[in-house]
């Protein structure tokens, strides 16, 4: 069974990061802080503002499963 966590996992994996290593988690986490909240969405940016918004709504939830990645390694 898949949790949340996992799926932004899978997708902050997808964005090029290793979610197995703090290094990569780390790098990230960097990355969830500073990107562009179009990037924060699958597939290339759109530059559609609902793509922003729902970017920006999901910055958090990216964050905390990272956060909570780390702290399991």
């Amino acid at each position: 069974m898949n949790t949340q966590r996992d799926i932004n996992l899978t997708f902050i994996s997808s964005k090029g990061f290793d979610v197995f290593t703090v290094d990569g988690l780390n790098k990230a986490l960097h990355w969830l802080q500073t990107a562009d909240a179009d990037n924060l969405m699958y597939g290339e940016p759109s530059g559609d503002e609902f793509d922003i918004m729902v970017g920006e709504m999901r910055r958090p939830m990216l964050i905390a499963s990272v956060e909570q990645a780390i702290a399991q390694l």
